[in-house]
């Protein structure tokens, strides 16, 4: 679709203002990063392409949020197709067994301004544990592509791979690993 360059965009940062209903997740605008500490001195960075779930959401009554996500583990992106291989295999991820990793859950726990924490069941590796993430509104607005309601967060949260049972190369690679999403859900 041809979009103007007169095109104006209203971006709204209250979210009491979002429009209640479900969305679904944007997943060429979505990014699912994650950084593990490597050889003790640097951050390594991966990326999961593809995320795909739902997010049922009313600011008047955030406790009843609903969210539902998922990727493919095969999706898993680096620098190296060598370490995506590896990645994918038996070793790391196990993708062939352990297809997805998934986040569900109900409620926010508002902190004021933009900020919420959501704690959800977070399944890797077979492995299901309860993980908080830490949550900021960064905005809702109309699309100019669809002219449905659109919604955007960013979320973080540290878990321990070891917990889920994954466990390679420890401790050459650390065992702390940092996500970073970055979502953009639209209205369904």
């Amino acid at each position: 679709m041809t979009v103007s360059s007169g095109l104006t965009l209203i971006v709204e940062k209250d979210p009491k203002r979002i429009i209640a209903g479900r969305y679904v997740v944007d997943s060429i605008h979505t990014r699912v990063m994650f950084n593990v500490v490597h050889f003790g001195i640097s951050k390594y960075w991966g990326e999961f392409y593809g995320p795909v779930g739902s997010l049922d959401i009313d600011p008047t009554a955030p406790d009843r949020t609903a969210l539902s996500v998922s990727v493919l583990c095969g999706q898993v992106k680096t620098n190296s197709q060598t370490l995506d291989a590896e990645l994918r295999s038996a070793e790391w991820f196990d993708a062939e067994r352990f297809p997805n990793i998934t986040l569900s859950g109900h409620g926010l726990n508002l902190l004021g301004d933009n900020k919420a924490t959501f704690t959800g069941d977070f399944t890797l590796h077979g492995v299901t544990r309860p993980v908080e993430f830490n949550v900021e509104f960064t905005g809702a607005g109309t699309s100019p592509f669809t002219g449905q309601p659109t919604i955007g967060f960013e979320a973080r949260a540290t878990i321990s791979r070891r917990e889920f049972g994954v466990s390679a190369k420890y401790p050459i690679v650390g065992d702390a690993v940092n996500l970073i999403i970055s979502a953009a859900f639209d209205f369904a």
